[in-house]
Formats: C-alpha cells, structure tokens, sequence
C-alpha cells in the first residue's frame, strides 16, 4: 500500500507533499509522487505545435521533479519514496489510473486559498472527491508535516448511519498510525446545525437541544462498541462553521476525517452542504472518506 501525491509546484502541490510526508510516516507506507502531465494533441500540427507542446511538456516535468526532491531533500523522509511522471487527456483521470496501479490507500493533493481564510477547493480537486474510491486528503494552505508525523484523528460525527460509517474509517486510519481518535461534532445557530434533523425545544432552544441529542448520540458511540471508552467526545458550536471548528482546540498533527454520501455509479459520492462548509472552515488537513 501507498500513499500517493498529486504533485505539482504552485498549485497546492507542496502543502499536498508534506501532508504526503506526515501520513507515509506515520502509516509506514510507500510515498509516491505523481507529477500529471498534460498529452498532446493526437492531431499534428503543420506549425509544429505539437513539438513545442511536448517540449513544454518535457520542461514542465522536469521544473517540478527537481522542486519535489528538493523539497524531500528538506525532510528525513524514513520510507521509500517513488517520483512518476503520467501523461493523460486530465489530472484527474491520471490520478485515478495511478491511484490504482501503485495500490494507494490515500490520494493527496493540495487546495486554494480562500479571501476569508481557510482552503477551498479546485476544479480537479472537486471532480477526485466525487470520483475517489479511496480517502483523499487534502492539505490547507501553508500546511508543513510535523516533525513528529501525525498526532490525531478527529471525527466529524453526524447521528446518522452514515455517521456511523465515518467513525468506522476514522478509527481504522487512527489505530493504523498508532495515533489516538476523536470524535466531534459541529453545530450553528439557529438553524443550520449538523446534523440538520435536530427536533425543535422551544424551552431550551434549539442549539441546547441538538446539544443535549449529540451528546446522547456520542455517548451510544461507546455503549456500542463503536468507539472504546477511552475515546474523547467533544461538540463544538458557534454563528458559523469556522467558529465551530474553532470553538474546540486543534493539536500539531491533528488530521479531520469527514464523510461523503454515495449518490449514483456515474458520481459515486456526494459532499454535502454541510461537509462542503465544514471543509470551508477546517484549518488542519482533511481526509474526506468515500462513502
């Protein structure tokens, strides 16, 4: 098993390497960089286009192999590390037939940075997470890999049997890195709250509500055997998501796992609103689960 990056400078593509870094360390796997290069027109040209677009092609590929190692040459990189050059009609079709050819068990790639703060994502980006048949992580902006690899996982928990599922990937990716898990889960006042299907407290309120339902929600977690006992829980609330997620602390090496919805066999899974605003708002790395 691997741990594949999508690689390439100025695009996300070093904050997509060290978030690389930190998971083939503390996963102990395979790193493998993969630059995508774009395939010429399969029509020549008279006006030799074709050779000018290979050349660029050919510079394009070597620019960013030579800022990869350079960047590793920075790192004490403990596992075996492969760098690919791969020709395709797209980035993402290239990813998705590597993903496959060198077994990884996570795609990484980089995001944009958004006016507000936090990352939001790209084009290729957005068509990988709908097309994925394995977790993708996604690095933020500005992201470097802790010297010590990975601390945590966190959770985002929804009480919903999908949820459910979402808890299951996230305690596998923590116990296979030896790391400890967390779940969480986010709600905003007044009514954009996650999960959505809180009932309504005219009493208490609506967010006290959803509160005191999440928190019944976490606890059958343990009463399961879902999650151990020693699992923390914790809910974070606030106006937005971006306050939510900052309403609870965030570690060195923290990592958040969220999950996606299968929707069809043409568009295998779905982010959510919700989860597309969490995104928005997370300021650590994300591994966004297939469902």
């Amino acid at each position: 098993m691997t741990v594949v990056v999508g690689y390439r400078p100025g695009y996300g593509g070093e904050e997509a390497l060290e978030l690389g870094i930190a998971l083939a360390s503390s996963l102990n796997l395979r790193l493998e960089i993969v630059i995508a290069l774009p395939r010429p027109w399969s029509t020549p040209s008279m006006a030799k286009v074709d050779a000018e677009f290979a050349s660029y092609a050919q510079r394009l590929g070597d620019e960013s192999e030579r800022v990869a190692q350079a960047a590793l040459a920075r790192h004490s990189v403990t596992t075996p590390v492969g760098v690919h050059r791969i020709t395709e009609r797209s980035v993402s079709v290239a990813l998705t037939k590597v993903s496959g050819d060198l077994e990884a068990r996570f795609l990484v790639m980089g995001t944009r940075h958004r006016a507000r703060g936090g990352f939001s994502l790209g084009s290729t980006t957005s068509r990988m997470i709908h097309s994925s048949e394995i977790p993708l992580a996604l690095a933020p902006p500005d992201y470097t890999a802790p010297p010590s690899g990975l601390s945590g996982v966190t959770c985002a928990y929804s009480a919903t049997a999908d949820g459910a599922d979402v808890v299951a990937g996230a305690r596998s990716i923590a116990a296979s890195a030896g790391v400890r898990l967390r779940v969480a889960s986010f709600g905003v006042a007044p009514a954009d709250m996650y999960p959505p299907e809180v009932g309504l407290d005219a009493e208490r309120g609506v967010l006290a509500a959803w509160v005191d339902q999440t928190t019944a929600a976490q606890a059958a977690l343990r009463t399961s055997g879902l999650i151990d006992p020693s699992v923390s829980t914790v809910i974070g609330t606030g106006a937005d998501y971006t306050a939510a997620l900052a309403a609870i602390d965030w570690p060195a090496g923290e990592v958040l796992a969220i999950g996606t919805t299968p929707r069809s066999p043409v568009k295998r899974v779905f982010l959510g609103s919700t989860a597309t605003r969490i995104l928005g708002g997370a300021t650590v790395p994300v591994i966004v689960l297939p469902g």
